[in-house]
């Protein structure tokens, strides 16, 4: 079987650079954190990361909150179990991964 970093071997570490969130996005996570809108800051940061998976999850559980009027116990625990999946996965696409966390 032929490999792509066989094919390109200068390009392969170009396929897995990872990539810095810029101050703006970064602000906005901040306010939403600030104010409260957890999810929808997690929503933002996964959009950025161009994971449909964790698009679809957090979009769902803000239609909840909006039915519902808050996060329930329930669905909070269940949000809480996709954080570490979640985390790695900001890990392995931004470089600045801390800066990332620490306004969340």
């Amino acid at each position: 079987m032929i490999k792509l970093k066989d094919l390109y071997p200068n390009q392969a570490s170009f396929l897995m650079e990872k990539k810095e969130l810029g101050n703006a996005y970064i602000e906005k996570v901040r306010m939403l954190t600030q104010r409260n809108n957890h999810t929808e800051a997690r929503l933002e940061l996964a959009k950025l990361a161009g994971s449909k998976q964790h698009i679809k999850f957090y979009q769902a559980i803000m239609d909840i909150e909006d039915v519902v009027g808050h996060l329930p116990m329930g669905l909070s625990k269940v949000r809480h179990e996709m954080e570490k999946p979640f985390m790695n996965l900001l890990k392995k696409k931004f470089s600045n991964f801390d800066i990332i966390y620490g306004v969340l």
